[in-house]
């Protein structure tokens, strides 16, 4: 319990402490970064929340086959988030140092790598399909889940791009033009679905699948507007990143994939383990895996808040550890953990008190919609403490220390929580069957144990000011 302890001696500074000034321009500081990242990162997963309403109002079987098939696609995507992403502390860093050459190369690099990357998961997603038959889920939910995995699959190589990209701009603080794009991509979204799974026109309706075409070729659009903007932006024109490419820097992908492969692990440890129990989930009939998508994706988005004031306060950590200024860490993490409480209590109450009717926005299916109402009701204590995880997990990826934590996530979800919501989900060790009840039990679990040990984690590197040098 020190770490807990910690934590709230730093609100009790926070609030008692006379800087005042500070404390207000600091907050503003991390706002101006963490509000266009709360857009762009609402927008990416409001994609997913459109495909679910779109999905669900086509078919249960549609929403279930989509369940599926995201779910595998989320994996894949969140390992080449976390290795890629790597390339976001390490120019902030250099970036504060002002050392410009190294941000060159590091785009550079991380580019190389985003495209090797993707094609390797495109492969995969040719692969997988064929395995799942195997998970004993309904022959049309299949057939969907197989269409829409292959198809989707085909825009990983563009993800890789756009997710370096993008971090070149978050580390730069230039996060304007993302929100601004993503705001443009949803109605985009909603339309296209509408085309792709309905039909309209020449375009033959073609179910959740749809869904997967809408996204392939968004991600595309994006990619290539993000692309266009770094070049004439006039703050990154300097790098000229796009002029001189070098061959491959084994030196710097070997630190980029050091730091990168425990950070895509560790969000496997965690999404992977939402998303691979949906699989399980599955054949516990379309009622179950409809209510645990609905509830998956009201999640993702509340905690898409806790997310980003995490990047903006690691982003701004970060540039102060370039600067070698220690007091301005402190101040950050101060006025960040602040905010990300208040975030986080306040959405989960909103949702405590509109957990009956939140579901009816996703599907028409009553039982699906008991289903998920039962589950959301527990939003509050769920929501507090998986945002103070996801907060203390990107604030440590901002001193680079990211083995540790990925240890955590691994022991918390996968050697805890994932058998204890296993044996309560699928098997009588308890008694009786509760279902997708009991996988939610294990996700708790899996949470709790990972905010406390993170937070563990982030007061020991606190105390002992154990800056990682950038390299």
């Amino acid at each position: 319990m020190p770490a807990f302890l910690w934590l709230w001696k730093m609100l009790q500074d926070q609030y008692s402490s006379d800087t005042t000034p500070r404390t207000t321009g600091e907050a503003r500081a991390i706002l101006s970064l963490a509000i266009p990242l709360a857009v762009a990162h609402i927008a990416m997963v409001g994609m997913e929340v459109i495909d679910t309403i779109v999905a669900g109002q086509y078919s249960a079987q549609d929403l279930a086959g989509l369940a599926m098939g995201g779910s595998i696609w989320l994996i894949l995507v969140l390992f080449m988030v976390g290795v890629l992403g790597a390339v976001l502390p390490r120019m902030a860093r250099f970036y504060g140092a002002d050392d410009g050459a190294n941000v060159t190369g590091e785009v550079q690099q991380g580019m190389i790598l985003a495209v090797v990357l993707g094609l390797i998961m495109t492969l995969l997603s040719w692969m997988i399909p064929g395995w799942l038959p195997g998970l004993g889920a309904g022959e049309t939910e299949t057939r969907i889940a197989q269409g829409y995995i292959r198809i989707i699959g085909l825009g990983f190589p563009a993800i890789g791009v756009f997710i370096v990209v993008m971090n070149l701009l978050e580390s730069h603080g230039l996060t304007r033009f993302i929100a601004l794009t993503s705001l443009l991509i949803l109605p985009l979204n909603l339309l296209l679905d509408y085309v792709f799974v309905f039909g309209v026109g020449p375009f033959e309706g073609m179910g959740g699948v749809g869904c997967a075409v809408t996204s392939a070729s968004l991600y595309a659009l994006w990619t290539i507007a993000l692309c266009v903007y770094a070049t004439k932006h006039p703050k990154l024109k300097g790098y000229r990143f796009y002029q001189r490419w070098p061959g491959i820097d084994k030196a710097r992908i070997k630190a980029i994939l050091g730091l990168g492969l425990p950070i895509g692990l560790m969000l496997l440890a965690e999404e992977g383990y939402f998303n691979f129990s949906a699989l399980l989930i599955a054949p516990l009939g379309v009622s179950s895996m409809g209510a645990h998508q609905i509830t998956i994706q009201v999640a993702a988005l509340v905690l898409m808040v806790g997310l980003c004031i995490g990047q903006a306060t690691a982003i701004r950590a970060s540039h102060s550890i370039g600067r070698q200024d220690t007091r301005g860490v402190n101040q950050q993490l101060k006025v960040g953990l602040s905010m990300v409480l208040v975030f986080s209590l306040v959405s989960g109450t909103l949702i405590m008190i509109w957990h009956e009717t939140m579901p009816g926005l996703f599907v028409r299916d009553a039982s699906v919609i008991a289903l998920s109402a039962t589950m959301l009701a527990f939003a509050p204590l769920f929501f507090f403490f998986d945002a103070l995880q996801v907060w203390c997990i990107q604030v440590l990826r901002g001193f680079q220390d990211t083995r540790m934590p990925m240890v955590i996530q691994l022991t918390s979800y996968w050697a805890i929580g994932f058998p204890l919501g296993y044996s309560l989900g699928l098997t009588d060790l308890w008694g009786q069957q509760y279902g997708v009840f009991g996988f939610w039990a294990g996700f708790m679990c899996g949470v709790l144990l990972s905010a406390m040990f993170q937070a563990r984690r982030l007061y020991l590197m606190v105390r002992q000011q154990a800056w990682v040098p950038a390299h």
